[in-house]
């Protein structure tokens, strides 16, 4: 997966390493993936043993939780370079 690919169109090229470690740290926040997962019902469970990791590349579904982490991420964590959205 090209994580890269995931930033904001909006965001400067030189702002890459703030955005991944935006993200770094929202995905390792409770609070955060408390939020993401009410709003979306998706909840990542790790697996455990070596047979479901296998199954879980072989579906993509850590790539697939990740990329829509970072999508909901982009918006309710990292927002638009311009600043908040006016209500």
């Amino acid at each position: 997966m090209d994580i890269e690919a995931l930033m904001p169109a909006d965001t400067p090229g030189y702002m890459l390493p703030a955005w991944l470690g935006c993200i770094h740290w929202a995905i390792g926040e409770a609070d955060v993936m408390r939020a993401f997962e009410a709003e979306t019902g998706l909840r990542y469970s790790p697996a455990k043993t070596p047979l479901d990791r296998a199954i879980d590349q072989a579906t993509g579904y850590s790539e697939d939780f990740l990329r829509q982490f970072i999508e909901w991420a982009n918006v309710n964590v990292w927002g638009p370079m311009d600043g908040p959205l006016e209500d």
